[in-house]
């Protein structure tokens, strides 16, 4: 019989996939989608390959539930900025904010999905996620009043996805937060009555 190493085989599970998927999140912030295989998921989560494959039958499952993972982190991210903002302007600022602590801590979703090695079956999943992540930017820049919420909110992407290269060169996340924020509120001007 196997040796578990939790109370029950139910949190002995539990906690193995979710070293598994750490692995994975760890490997695609730091490496990319290309190095999430299932014997590097294994080595880094201290596994054997085959109990990757317990959780995981394929390199794509596991792909899509490393790159799902760091979806997650960033909506929980997200959420806790917003759940703190009062006005447009500091949900703006607190989506900023969040996107660009996300980045600092390995979950970057906008570079998981512009990768042009993502499974096809997880493209149209990345495309959702990624609407769900930037709905509370759009919904506080429509807030704010600005003409066109979407496209601005790409916009803003591009300077959090520039702040975040900041971030990762290894300029301060608090410096680059407070610059990109100050150029963001800038660009948008005042909040309109």
């Amino acid at each position: 019989m196997p040796k578990i190493d939790a109370p029950t085989v139910a949190e002995h599970h539990a906690q193995r996939r979710a070293a598994i998927l750490d692995a994975a999140v760890d490997l695609l912030g730091r490496e990319g989608i290309g190095a999430v295989t299932p014997a590097a998921v294994a080595a880094a989560s201290g596994l054997a390959r085959s109990s990757v494959y317990q959780y995981f039958p394929s390199t794509d499952a596991l792909v899509a539930a490393g790159v799902g993972e760091a979806f997650e982190r960033t909506r929980r991210l997200i959420e806790l900025g917003q759940a703190r903002a009062g006005s447009p302007s500091e949900r703006v600022i607190a989506w900023v904010g969040s996107a660009l602590d996300a980045a600092a801590a390995g979950h970057e979703p906008m570079r998981v999905h512009a990768a042009a090695d993502l499974p096809a079956e997880c493209r149209a999943a990345v495309a959702e996620l990624h609407r769900e992540l930037t709905a509370p930017l759009v919904s506080a820049l429509e807030a704010h009043g600005v003409a066109a919420p979407a496209a601005t909110a790409e916009l803003v992407g591009g300077v959090v996805a520039a702040g975040a290269q900041q971030v990762m060169r290894g300029e301060s996340v608090r410096v680059v937060r407070r610059r990109v924020g100050d150029f963001v509120l800038k660009a948008l001007g005042p909040a309109s009555a």
